[in-house]
């Protein structure tokens, strides 16, 4: 992960965004595959970038995206100051990967 030490990340990926404005942070973290991940995953040939989402109803979001092409989706969940955002970037990363190897019929039962 490429954040700078001692910064939380939620407060890392909302900067740029104040007051009532909505839209996404001007911070990116990218993010890689923990080399002791299930094989599947590690197999996964790419890498991830993060940022932060405020929706116009002041919702905050952590959003992730696979670095395949420009089209390539995001997932998003809810976050604030107290969320193990972390977790959710596993959780989200676990399901880029899930999909990729199903995709690419690499996914061992």
């Amino acid at each position: 992960m490429s954040m700078p030490q001692g910064k939380s990340c939620f407060n890392y990926l909302t900067e740029g965004i104040v007051a009532k404005e909505w839209g996404y942070g001007i911070r990116r973290v990218k993010l890689t595959v923990d080399p002791n991940a299930p094989e599947f995953v590690t197999k996964i040939p790419y890498t991830f970038i993060s940022s932060g989402f405020r929706d116009q109803e002041g919702n905050w979001f952590v959003c992730l995206r696979m670095n395949v092409d420009q089209h390539t989706q995001k997932k998003m969940r809810p976050m604030n100051q107290h969320s193990h955002i972390h977790q959710l970037w596993g959780e989200m990363m676990l399901e880029f990967a899930q999909e990729y190897a199903h995709k690419n019929n690499q996914l061992s039962h």
